[in-house]
């Protein structure tokens, strides 16, 4: 029997932000790339997707213009095989070979006279096979995304055409929070207010190689992972949170990397758009954006790692207190509203006030297994938007992390050396947090920057 066929449905705002946010520069487009072993049964697999990802109906619809406002419409030409495609390698591709490879696809603007997803499996890569899962960030948001990889996948090698009842889009239920007093919606409103206005007259970043103009030419690289006891043994020695441990880190690698180029790292801080998670999980399989911009001060002019560890902590935990984040989701509904030359005006104008975009995505807790074949390795990068051209992930997946760098070449020509001290940063920060005092160490939140934990090492 037949998926039914939804009805047009308005877009929020905020999405039609998003949908309107590409430039030449910058597309809004999710990559990641998934990494399986064995070889690709590839009638298996175009089998499975085609049963599972329609349950969510923004991967079957696409954006028309209905009475003056963009609504998701079914796509009555929708055809599975148009969105995935095999790329048969003739011979077995090194990881220097695929990152060319994703950073190629990565340039490819998506489709829009059709839904706006598209997977490209390549086979012989790393004595297995791969698959690069490229979405527009109009249909959903990174925890969205990991709910949709949820469901598309199962917890072992036997299922390959029925998913599993746990997480089904159709048969997941709405959380509600309470419903507020009009005086409290009202003093909450004055808030996000004040923030969009502050947000608004902050002095544009401190000048350094990560506020050139950009080009458009983009590279994506990555290493092998870390290990998720790793980085949860340092937070857990200081009393604070991973995600704390994950922009300390950050920053010292920002650091470093500006101190090399002769630019004074001693001077004012960087700041950084940091991504903060405004959903409720339970809602993740209504897919959308639900998800705030925060400006972050990273402590890139302090020396000391414990000192930019503490630093990171405080920042992270005033903000998370505040209504930045709702006022930046705020904006974006209203750069929805506006027309497009203006939304692009107001993008520039917030964007211009940081360096770099920060986002963390907690993935499935133990390995998932898609059409039989077991999934080794799960990378995600972050897009950039208006003025912004660096930006670093953070993605859990089964007791790993995954860290992952998307950059404009011109501001950054060699990201392998800005990823290499990245991961020279965490090492740095465990020497150091040894060393130094611990803090509450059997009380420290393993918190991700959306404020959600991740999920524990298996």
């Amino acid at each position: 029997m037949s998926k039914p066929t939804a009805a047009p449905a308005a877009m929020t705002r905020r999405d039609y932000a998003w949908h309107r946010m590409d430039t030449d520069k910058n597309l809004m487009v999710i990559n990641s790339i998934l990494l399986f072993e064995g070889a690709v049964d590839m009638e298996r697999l175009i089998s499975t997707i085609g049963l599972r990802l329609p349950n969510y109906p923004r991967f079957t619809q696409k954006v028309v213009q209905l009475r003056g406002r963009p609504h998701w419409v079914e796509d009555a030409q929708f055809n599975i095989a148009q969105h995935i495609k095999l790329e048969q390698m003739s011979q077995e591709v090194s990881r220097e070979e695929l990152q060319a490879h994703m950073t190629r696809i990565a340039h490819l603007p998506l489709k829009r006279d059709r839904p706006m997803w598209h997977m490209t499996v390549l086979d012989r890569v790393n004595g297995g096979h791969a698959i690069v899962f490229r979405v527009h960030h109009c249909i959903t948001d990174g925890l969205g995304l990991v709910h949709v990889l949820n469901h598309l996948t199962d917890d072992n090698g036997v299922h390959g055409r029925t998913p599993s009842p746990v997480g089904h889009p159709h048969r997941a239920t709405v959380a509600h929070n309470a419903v507020c007093s009009a005086v409290a919606r009202g003093v909450s409103w004055l808030k996000i207010a004040f923030h969009v206005a502050r947000l608004s007259v902050l002095w544009p970043d401190a000048p350094s190689q990560f506020k050139a103009p950009m080009t458009g030419a983009k590279q994506l690289v990555w290493l092998p992972p870390l290990e998720m006891d790793r980085v949860r043994a340092m937070s857990k020695r200081m009393g604070v949170t991973l995600n704390d441990v994950w922009v300390a880190a950050v920053s010292g690698a920002l650091r470093q990397y500006l101190g090399e180029r002769g630019q004074r790292p001693d001077g004012r801080a960087l700041r950084a758009a940091v991504t903060f998670n405004l959903r409720e999980k339970a809602n993740a399989f209504q897919l959308g954006n639900e998800f705030g911009l925060v400006a972050v001060d990273l402590p890139t002019n302090m020396d000391d790692p414990c000192v930019r560890l503490r630093q990171s902590s405080e920042r992270m935990t005033a903000i998370k207190r505040s209504h930045q984040p709702r006022a930046t989701m705020a904006f974006l509904s209203i750069a929805g509203c506006l027309p497009t030359a203006l939304q692009h005006f107001a993008l520039n104008l917030f964007t211009s006030k940081g360096s770099v975009v920060l986002t963390n995505i907690e993935g499935p807790g133990s390995r998932r297994y898609l059409a039989g074949s077991r999934m080794t390795d799960l990378i995600c990068w972050v897009p950039q938007a208006g003025k912004l051209g660096v930006g670093l992930a953070f993605i859990s997946y089964a007791g790993q992390i995954q860290l992952a760098l998307f950059v404009d070449t011109d501001l950054v020509p060699d990201p392998e050396r800005l990823m290499t001290l990245t991961y020279d940063a965490f090492e740095e920060l465990e020497l150091a947090t040894r060393a130094a005092p611990s803090e509450t160490p059997d009380e420290a939140a393993d918190t991700e920057l959306t404020g959600a934990p991740l999920a524990p090492a298996r």
